[in-house]
Formats: C-alpha cells, structure tokens, sequence
C-alpha cells in the first residue's frame, strides 16, 4: 500500500484536484524537499519515465528493504506519484513523521537550478509545494518547507549547494495555478513491476562480451552502480546471491543490443 502511487502522474494543473479529494493528515505539518543528484538531468535528458520511478521504487524495496519511500518525484513538468501523502514516507531521518517528501530531479551541488532544465523543474517543484502546503492549510515559511541538510541526522547537502532556501520560498509563494483550466485526476501509466536479473551475465548475452569484460567495467560511485561507463539506475549488490542485480528495463535502455564497447 505505501508505494501504490507509483504508476500516477500529474500535472501541476491536475495535482490539486487530485488533492482535493483527500483528507489531509494530521500527522503532516510541513513539505521536505530532496534532489535525486543521481539520476542527475544530465543522465534522464527527457525526465523521468514510469518505469524509472517503477525501478527507483525497487531499489528501495530489494536494496534498502524499505516498505515506503518519498511521497512525490518532480522534473520540468510533472509530478510522479511514489507513496500517498496520506501516509508517513521514508525520505529524511528526522521528518518522516511530520513531512511529506518531494525528491526533484536533478545534481544541484553541480548542475544549475536557475536556467535551463534545472529552472523548470525548481519551478515545477514549487508548484507541488504550494498546492501542497495549501492542502495542509499552512503558509510557506522555514519551519513549513524543509530541506534535507536541516536534518540534524544528515550531513548531506541535498537539495544541493547551489539552492537556497530562500530563494525556493519566494518561488513558493509566487507561485499560483488557474482552477479554471483544472482538470481532473491522475494520469494511470499502467507500468509492469520491475524485473530484476543479474547485471554481469545480462549485459554479456546482450552485448556479446565477456564476464570478466563487464566485471572489470563495474565501479561504484557512492551508492551508484557504473558499467561500461554508463550509471545503472536502480542497481545493487546481492550478498546471497553474490551478484550485482538491476532492473532489466533500465539495461535495455541503456544498452541498445550491439552497443559497440
């Protein structure tokens, strides 16, 4: 039940209607906003997909061993549904009990959230914001929109370096929709569950390589797995079956068959 959002998809115009029909819950009091860093907007061009959130969804069940996760994911112009705001997620120690969780896409201790991509998807996220805080029936200040790095638990600086705080409330509080061009409810993607399958023997029937070929390509970058130069979304290591794991449709899309490495 706490990642049955995953497969909706609004718009900001469609968002608040979808809200409007809920009752809000008495536990939330505030909106924590999160970045992805990875995936950066460099490594989704086109933003996100059903099956990227499909298989962020995964790692977090199969790798972390999560039972929910961030309420909303946000690119340039839409918002992806993951656990209910109804329900108490998983995105930050300290405010899981009392925060609904956004993550934007995007690397913004690196990539530019005032032009480009990264603007349009600040400004989609404060939208989300917005509607949602005026769904909890509270104004946007700095107890109400929290970052992640307010968290005494954490020493990261999610939502990146180059985000201010006040800079996002003003954002927030500029921000406005029109209820006359509302329209109503969610979009259903209709997206299978994720199929997992062993990323070194996959790759090597795929591309016509050897193991020891892709095992030797295969690096970590924090938390992040790397193969053959390319970030595998949603991978992880398997203790007991000794293997590193990742979705199938994720190396589908990242490595077309015949890929010459």
């Amino acid at each position: 039940m706490s990642f049955s959002n995953v497969g909706l998809v609004w718009s900001p115009l469609t968002f608040a209607e979808y809200l409007r029909g809920k009752k809000p819950p008495l536990w939330a009091t505030s909106v924590t906003i999160h970045h992805t860093a990875a995936p950066s907007l460099a490594q989704r061009p086109d933003g996100f997909t059903a099956q990227h959130i499909r298989n962020i969804q995964s790692y977090y069940q199969q790798k972390l061993g999560w039972t929910k996760g961030p309420h909303f994911f946000t690119d340039e112009d839409q918002i992806w549904g993951m656990t209910p705001p109804t329900t108490q997620g998983i995105h930050a120690k300290s405010f899981n009990n009392a925060s609904i969780g956004i993550e934007v896409l995007g690397n913004y201790d690196s990539e530019d959230p005032n032009s480009g991509r990264g603007k349009l998807c600040w400004e989609t996220t404060a939208i989300a914001t917005k509607i949602l805080l005026d769904w909890l029936g509270v104004s946007a200040n700095s107890r109400t929109v929290l970052f992640h790095r307010d968290d005494p638990k954490t020493t990261k600086t999610c939502p990146g370096t180059k985000v201010t705080k006040e800079a996002f409330i003003a954002l927030v509080n500029g921000s406005h929709i029109d209820p006359e061009v509302l329209s109503v409810g969610p979009i259903e993607t209709g997206v299978a569950p994720t199929e997992m399958v062993e990323l070194v023997p996959y790759l090597a029937s795929r591309l016509s390589k050897t193991y020891s070929h892709i095992s030797s390509s295969i690096t970590k970058e924090g938390k992040q797995f790397v193969a053959l130069g390319k970030w595998i979304e949603g991978a992880y290591y398997d203790k007991v079956k000794k293997a590193t794991m990742a979705p199938k449709s994720e190396l589908d899309e990242v490595f077309p068959v015949f890929l010459p490495y």
